[in-house]
């Protein structure tokens, strides 16, 4: 229950009325207010109650009745620089309009000041249950309604589900007592929150006086799309990320465009005013939400792929089968992997800080490179290169033990495995041992290839031992 304007929240108003001043609506009701009679109490708060009131030809009316009595005080300036502003509108299209008002020059506690309105629906209860389009159509409309205020300096400052309506089909901007304005200034005390509680940005709790009340409004619609989306009653306190699991509107329904609304909400809340987008901007999103194309599911191509397949029959076959080879190759890496772990921990065992599986350097390819030149330099569609090794001496003098290996794919479908042990020193061109035996060659995922595999690793297990010897002798 809110007691700035005429709606009213009828979900929520049993269990408001419990908590108002009985003795004040019972007092007042069936007195005549303005040419009406003042029936149901609808709604009340600290500053004002709202009745339900029908004048001499039943037509109904939501007159809110202000309780202070006194100009002087903030309530009564507030209520009638609400009734001015109300007024002097030029443009009143998404506002809740103003049937009649009145500020008695001497208001008395027979004589007070009252603003009559329609008795609209609340936008709670209008998009209840209703599709989230519908809603983002709600919240777009009034989106676009505080942008046009905000053109003309005018902050509404307590932007809430309670204080928005439906009347007629139109959505509606109502309850404007905490407004701002250009002749507003001296009407907001810093020392006190301004603004819809859980609904309100931090710089409106610290120093409402100084600050921006524009980002404000687009903070708490913000907050009130969340709630009329997730149909929740209060939204989560401060800033809301974006993919916070349990807190998407997807989680409470279901949209394939739902996590736009959350990466919009998630700016719209920025903690700093300046990070959040303007009113107009939300608005224009809201908008551009709505007029999302729907995502391609399919494209129909079926006789442009029969075509299309008839004259790629022979390349794509190739293709498969080259993708094919390329697995099996790949298969073939990782069985020499599993082949030559001994040999690796071999030399761990006489280097602790030995590399492993390194990357092939300079002179391992160019040895790979000389040797397939030699062999014509067939067409490789594929080589993973690795090197195991120790180095000892200063970078200028290193001696090096040296256990490399190559698989290489030909195009045509061939593995060419090449192993080589070498010790030595590479900067002055000379080893003292090598082992470098022509390559093993096979078809890919053939027992060949396996055969060829244990072979070359069986002689390089030999081969490693005598390498080890002589890389000891020589090392000083």
């Amino acid at each position: 229950m809110n007691d700035g304007g005429g709606g009213v929240d009828r979900e929520r108003q049993k269990e408001t009325v419990g908590n108002l001043d009985s003795r004040a609506g019972k007092a007042e009701g069936g007195r005549r207010v303005g040419g009406r009679t003042l029936e149901e109490l609808l709604g009340a708060g600290g500053n004002a109650e709202v009745y339900r009131a029908v004048d001499a030809q039943g037509r109904e009316a939501a007159l809110k009745l202000l309780k202070t009595t006194k100009p002087e005080r903030e309530p009564y300036r507030r209520f009638a620089r609400e009734i001015g502003l109300l007024q002097s509108l030029e443009d009143k299209a998404g506002i809740l309009p103003v049937i009649d008002a009145y500020l008695p020059a001497n208001p008395s506690r027979r004589d007070r000041p009252w603003l009559a309105m329609p008795i609209a629906e609340p936008l709670t209860d209008a998009l209840h249950g209703k599709p989230l389009d519908l809603v983002v159509r709600a919240i777009a409309s009034i989106a676009t309604t505080l942008a046009r205020l905000h053109d003309q300096a005018i902050a509404h400052r307590d932007i809430k589900p309670s204080n928005l309506y439906r009347l007629h089909g139109d959505w509606l901007v109502g309850d404007f007592g905490l407004v701002a304005g250009p002749d507003t200034r001296g009407l907001t005390l810093s020392d006190r929150p301004l603004g819809p509680i859980h609904f309100m940005p931090y710089e409106m709790i610290v120093n409402p006086e100084s600050a921006d009340p524009k980002p404000a409004d687009v903070y708490s619609l913000a907050k009130t799309l969340w709630v009329l989306a997730t149909e929740q009653r209060y939204p989560p306190e401060g800033h809301q990320r974006a993919g916070t699991r349990g807190f998407e509107i997807a989680d409470a329904r279901p949209h394939p465009n739902a996590h736009l609304l959350d990466a919009l909400i998630d700016r719209a809340t920025r903690i700093h005013p300046r990070e959040r987008p303007h009113m107009a901007e939300f608005a224009a999103d809201m908008a551009r939400w709505l007029a999302l194309p729907p995502e391609t599911k399919s494209v129909d191509v079926g006789e442009i792929r029969t075509l299309f397949r008839a004259k790629m029959e022979a390349r794509l076959a190739e293709e498969d089968i080259a993708a094919e080879r390329k697995e099996l190759a790949l298969a073939a890496v990782r069985r020499l992997t599993e082949l030559v772990r001994p040999l690796n921990r071999a030399l761990l065992d006489l280097h602790p800080r030995a590399t492993i599986d390194g990357p092939a350097d300079e002179f391992t390819r160019n040895i790979i490179r000389t040797r397939d030149e030699l062999s014509n330099s067939p067409d490789i569609a594929f080589r993973y290169q690795r090197l195991s090794g120790i180095t000892v001496g200063e970078r200028w003098n290193e001696y090096s033990l040296k256990f490399a290996r190559t698989v290489e794919l030909t195009a045509d479908g061939l593995l060419i495995l090449h192993l080589g042990i070498w010790v030595g020193h590479e900067s002055l061109n000379g080893m003292s041992f090598h082992w470098l035996p022509d390559p093993w060659k096979a078809p890919v995922g053939s027992v060949e290839a396996e055969e060829d595999m244990r072979t070359a690793v069986a002689q390089a297990g030999e081969s490693l031992r005598e390498a080890a010897a002589a890389f000891t002798e020589a090392v000083q």
